[in-house]
């Protein structure tokens, strides 16, 4: 299962610097979790990355058009 992080950044309309610095991670770290197929990020990664995205981290794992979330 892949973390559909493009598509909640997408949803939540943020550049890739803007998410990077909402989570506290480096631009080049949300460029690499973007790439289809990169390995499993921490889950520590994943919890800074749903808190930035105003979601729980299960949800990262889902497209969010299939979720019941609303935009932030």
């Amino acid at each position: 299962m892949d973390l559909q992080l493009k598509s909640w950044r997408r949803h939540r309309v943020l550049s890739q610097a803007d998410l990077a610095g909402l989570a506290g991670l480096s631009k080049p770290t949300i460029v690499a979790l973007e790439k289809p197929g990169h390995r499993t990020p921490h889950p520590r990664t994943v919890r800074r990355l749903a808190k930035a995205l105003g979601t729980e981290p299960t949800a990262l794992y889902a497209d969010p058009a299939d979720t019941k979330e609303s935009p932030a």
